[in-house]
Order: C-alpha cells, then structure tokens, then sequence
C-alpha cells in the first residue's frame, strides 16, 4: 500500500525527474543506500525501492557513540527484512579514534571508507546517501569558519566517485513534508540536539533563526556553491590547460618552471598544487594552505615543504621540484654478482656480462664497462656519504662527490637516495650520472659489463 502511496506523492514526481536527470545513472545499476535509520535515508531507500528501476542493497554503519544505537541497526534491518532487500552493516570501537579527531570528523571517515570497501566486494555501481539541501548550507558555513578556501565554498558535491547524493537540491521540509503524508517512520539521533557538536550548533542556533527571517536562504546557499563551483571549474580548466599540460610530470617528479608560474596569484598557485595532488590529498587544512602559501611565497633556494605521504615541493634553480621523498630504511652496502638484479633503495641494480649485443647509450640509466676492472672483485651498492671521492669520467683529477652532484645540479631531495657501485671500496658509479674514469671502455677493452638501475614497480 505505501508504494502506491508514494508514487502517488507529488514530491515522488520531482525526485524521479532529478533522479533520471543524471546520466551516468543507468537501469538495473547496483546501488548501496547508506541507510543510518533517520528521516533522510529512509526516505531515499523507500523512494529507490517504489521507483524499481535499480538494484539496491542496504549498509548501516554503526558507530557506537550513543548507548542505544543498536536500536537504529535492527530497525534498519527490520526495514530491509520487510523489504526484501540485502542488508549489510559494521559496528565500529570508538576506542579506535585517535585522541586528534573529533568523534565527528572520525565516524564519518570510517563510514566512508566501510561504504567504499562494500561496494568493490559487492561489486556495486554506486553509493547513495540522504545529504540535502541544508547539509550543503551547513557544510558551507562551517568551511567559511574554517577559511577553506574556494574548495570549501563549493558546499557538498553531488557526485564524489562513485557517491551520490540525490536529494542535494532539496530542502529538509520536503523531505520532512513528503515522510509526513507517505507516513514512514524512522528513527531520531539524540546525538543532533548536542549543540557542543558544531554542525549541530549552526543548524539550531544560526541556520534556524536566519530561514525564520529569509525562507530563501538554503536554497540561495545551494545556488551559490553551484556558482562558486562553476568559478572552480573554470580556474581549474585553465590551469590544466595552460600549465599543467606544460609541466614535466612523472609518478616520481614533477617540474614546475617558476617563470610559468610567477604572474600567477597566491590563490592560482595554490590551487595549481591541489590538482596535481587531487589523488593524494583530498581536503586541506586552513593550516596546510598558509604553510603552503609561505613556502610558494618565499624562494629560497634547497628549502623544503613536506607536501603529503612522501611527496616534498622543493626549491630549485628556476623550479620548484615535486618530488617522492623515498623512503631509505635498508641503506645497508648490498653486495651485487653479474647476471644477478639486486633491489635497493627502491631502485633494480643489474650487471650484464658476455652480451655480443652491449653498446652505449644515450641514457645514463645504463654504462659500459670494463669488466676486467671489476671481475672477481667485491661489488657494492651503497648510498654515498660525505668524504667519498671519485675520478668522473673525462676528468684527470679526482672529486668529492658532494662537489661532483652540485655541479650536476641535483635537487636536495635527490641528494638523499643518490647511490655509488664500488668495487673492492672504489667508486665505480655514481649511479645514474656517471662512471668512474678508471672504469671506461678502451681499445684495450677485451671483456665489456652493462651496467643498469631501473625504478622498481609500485603496487
């Protein structure tokens, strides 16, 4: 009786023209409603399963904040019991959360990332949760009060991966109106009349009383985080296209010319770091972009920003260097035979002897040798440390190879994973830039050695 009741319901109508409006959503896709048991969420399960057009499987995550919030799983269970619909759910240990996170900020992390494992293991299209209209108006206000910049402004989006919010361009009293004449239960969260929680505050104590003196004011939030993120778009679209369609990019480095970026503003700049970081690093503190800020801001030559996991910006001659800050727990010398790959330092170290086919290169990648100077000798790699000194390849006297990698001009951060092969403690390579004098190829030369180090692959 209530499917037809909520056909029949204008407010039906409206949610199925939003709803078929977007494209990438097709018939028969799976779909994960993210049911906790309040008003919103069962309002979207039982509009999907009246409307029939999609396979829709249930998640409940239970955080275990409030005493009673059991309650809420076994009535979304019993929801999906009478429905007939798959029920999954987890139960999550507070004790788990980090003294640095609010309960707030670390339920909805480990909501998230429950709802994104269920959906590869259940192979599912999509994840759909009841965010409204003035979620989106909440959110904005809380980003402004944290100076989040233009990301923030851009209140909740609709789409975020394979998450989707479908009732983001309607009001709580729809939703509120439409579960009133349909006569859903659902369940209340004790938890939202806690005004020390800050979401909750500017629901009750700043949006409540501004909607009672403008009616307009949620869905005038909603259209202007739709313009503001127009405006991201459009500077987004010009950064990628005319400066990050210029830069050297690797899965290791990336160049940034800073005469391609010097007429560009603190915020332009900013946001250029953002997007080649997009992947990496979601959301960004008000204190990580005055960090990043200072650093653009202040050139100097060899200073550093540690930007996220092991990425580092780097100051450099004409460029700031983004570069992966590898990791050098096993820097122990490593012994290495011919015809034997060793790993090292995340780098693949290989000698090639007795190949008819060996010749030079043009990349430094890989070196001829005279195996004779190496044969039956001990070979090492190792890192290169301060005092070592080398003959470099066309020169008559020895260097240290501090001065030598000045003179090469390699980054700081390089510096760090710079490698040497030596035989019996001589420095035959400084690995990737070049070879020791001593051990070149002559017309002497009976027996030849290919030296070569590749990255090694990144699951």
């Amino acid at each position: 009786m209530y499917k037809k009741t909520i056909l029949e319901d204008p407010f039906t109508k409206l949610f199925k023209k939003a709803l078929f409006s977007l494209s990438y959503l097709k018939k028969n896709d799976k779909i994960i409603v993210s049911a906790s048991g309040g008003l919103d969420s069962t309002a979207l399960l039982f509009l999907l399963h009246s409307i029939n057009k999609y396979k829709v499987i249930v998640a409940h995550v239970d955080h275990a904040i409030r005493e009673d919030s059991i309650k809420d799983k076994m009535f979304v269970k019993s929801l999906c019991m009478d429905l007939k619909i798959q029920f999954f759910s987890k139960t999550l240990n507070p004790n788990s959360k980090n003294k640095k996170d609010s309960p707030e900020e670390w339920a909805r992390e480990k909501r998230y990332e429950y709802l994104r494992n269920l959906c590869k293991k259940t192979n599912s299209d999509w994840i759909m949760t009841g965010h409204h209209c003035n979620d989106n108006a909440e959110t904005v206000l809380m980003n402004l009060s944290r100076q989040a910049g233009v990301t923030g402004l851009s209140g909740i989006p609709q789409k975020n991966g394979k998450i989707i919010r479908p009732f983001l361009s309607f009001d709580k009293k729809a939703l509120c109106d439409f579960v009133e004449r349909v006569g859903l239960s659902f369940k209340n969260d004790s938890t939202n009349y806690d005004l020390s929680i800050p979401r909750n505050f500017i629901r009750k104590k700043v949006i409540k009383p501004w909607v009672l003196k403008v009616p307009s004011l949620i869905k005038g939030i909603y259209k202007s985080t739709q313009f503001f993120n127009e405006w991201k778009q459009s500077l987004d679209h010009v950064l990628i296209k005319f400066i990050i369609s210029k830069l050297n990019i690797s899965n290791e480095r990336i160049d940034i010319p800073l005469d391609l970026i010097n007429d560009l503003p603190n915020l332009g700049k900013m946001r250029l770091i953002q997007l080649l970081f997009a992947q990496e690093k979601k959301l960004w503190s008000k204190h990580d972009l005055k960090m990043l800020e200072q650093f653009l801001n202040t050139f100097s030559v060899g200073k550093t920003f540690s930007l996220i996991n092991q990425w580092l910006l780097l100051h450099d001659r004409g460029l700031i260097i983004a570069k992966k800050n590898i990791r050098t727990e096993s820097t122990y010398a490593t012994y290495i035979r011919p015809n034997k790959s060793v790993l090292f330092c995340n780098m693949i170290y290989h000698i090639s002897i007795n190949e008819p086919k060996a010749s030079f290169s043009n990349t430094n990648n890989q070196e001829l040798v005279d195996w004779s100077k190496f044969k039956n000798k001990r070979l090492q790699i190792r890192m290169w440390t301060e005092g070592d000194v080398f003959q470099p390849l066309g020169m008559k006297n020895k260097k240290k190879i501090s001065d030598f990698l000045i003179n090469e001009k390699v980054d700081r951060i390089s510096k760090k994973t710079q490698s040497v092969l030596t035989v019996d403690g001589d420095i035959a390579w400084v690995c990737g830039i070049r070879i020791s004098e001593w051990a070149k190829i002559t017309q002497h030369t009976k027996e030849k050695a290919l030296l070569t180090f590749t990255p090694a692959k990144r699951r």
